[in-house]
C-alpha cells in the first residue's frame, strides 16, 4: 500500500521560517458541503462522458503560525449517466487528502500573496453498470505540487480568498487497460490492494489536476464566520501506454468555521 504509506511521510512537513503572519487566516477547523456538475470519462472503457449531481463533504484546518498550513479530508459521492442512458446509475466515490504550507510572499493593508508546496491523495473510483458490471475503473495519485493563496480584505471583517494549485511531480494507479477477461477481487482486501497496484511515477503530462476556488468569508453570527464558495477541478490521468481518466467538476460550497 505505497499511496497511505507515502502520505503519512509526506504530510509531517515542520513548519518553515519565512511566512509573515496574515490576520486574515486564524487557526480553526471547520465542515463544508458542497453540490454541483460532475463529469467523468474513463476512456479504458469507453469514451462516453457520464455527467450528473455530485456532492462532497469535508473537514478541514487552517492554522497559523510562522506560515500558514491548511488540511482538508474530503468525502465525495456521485450518481451519473451518459446521454445514451435513462437513468443515472455510474457511480463516482471520491476520497481526497491535502495538505499545504503556505509562506507569505506580499503583505499589504488590503491584501496578502502566500505560496507554498502542496501534497494532494486522491482516489477517484467509478463503477459503471450499465457498460461494465464486473469492474471497477480508478484513477488514484499521490502528487507534490504548488499551491498559492490569495486573500483580500473587505469592509467589515469580511473577506474574499482565491486559491489555486497544481500538481508538479506524482505516483499514480491507473487499472490495466484491457480488463474483459480479467476478474476483480471484490473484498475489502482485494479492492484496496487494486486501487493501489501498478504503481507508476509521473509529471504534468500525466497527472494534471488544477484547482481554483474562490471563497467569500463573513461574520455570520457574534462569535464565528461562515463562508460560501465556488469550486472548479479539472484532473486528467493518463498512463504512457494507456487511455485517460477525465473529470470536471463546477461545484458551489458553504463552510462552516468551528
Amino acid at each position: 500500500m505505497l499511496f497511505p504509506v507515502l502520505s503519512i511521510a509526506l504530510f509531517g512537513v515542520p513548519n518553515g521560517s519565512m511566512a509573515q503572519q496574515v490576520d486574515s487566516l486564524k487557526a480553526q477547523h471547520f465542515l463544508a458541503l458542497q453540490m454541483g456538475i460532475n463529469q467523468v470519462k474513463d476512456e479504458n472503457l469507453h469514451p462516453k462522458v457520464s455527467s450528473g449531481i455530485g456532492m462532497q463533504v469535508s473537514y478541514g484546518f487552517e492554522k497559523q503560525k510562522r506560515n500558514l498550513q491548511q488540511f482538508e479530508f474530503v468525502l465525495g459521492y456521485s450518481r451519473l449517466k451518459t446521454g445514451l442512458e435513462e437513468l443515472s446509475k455510474t457511480v463516482n466515490v471520491r476520497i481526497k487528502a491535502d495538505y499545504s504550507l503556505n509562506f507569505g510572499l506580499i503583505e499589504h493593508e488590503t491584501y496578502s500573496l502566500l505560496l507554498g508546496p502542496e501534497m494532494v491523495l486522491d482516489y477517484n473510483v467509478s463503477y459503471f453498470p450499465n457498460w461494465d458490471d464486473s469492474h471497477l475503473y480508478w484513477a488514484d495519485y499521490l502528487s507534490i505540487g504548488v499551491n498559492t493563496i490569495l486573500p483580500v480584505k473587505l469592509r467589515k471583517e469580511k473577506e474574499w480568498i482565491t486559491y489555486l494549485s497544481f500538481p508538479l511531480f506524482s505516483v499514480f494507479s491507473r487499472p490495466e487497460q484491457y480488463k474483459l477477461y480479467k476478474i476483480d477481487k471484490t473484498d475489502v482486501g482485494g479492492i484496496i490492494s487494486n486501487l493501489n497496484s501498478h504503481i507508476t511515477a509521473a509529471h504534468l503530462t500525466n497527472v494534471f489536476h488544477v484547482r481554483l476556488k474562490t471563497e467569500y468569508r463573513f461574520p455570520a453570527f457574534a462569535h464565528g464566520r461562515e463562508a460560501f464558495y465556488y469550486a472548479f477541478e479539472w484532473v486528467r490521468v493518463r498512463d504512457d501506454d494507456g487511455l485517460p481518466f477525465q473529470k470536471i467538476i463546477h461545484q458551489v460550497g458553504i463552510k462552516f468555521f468551528l
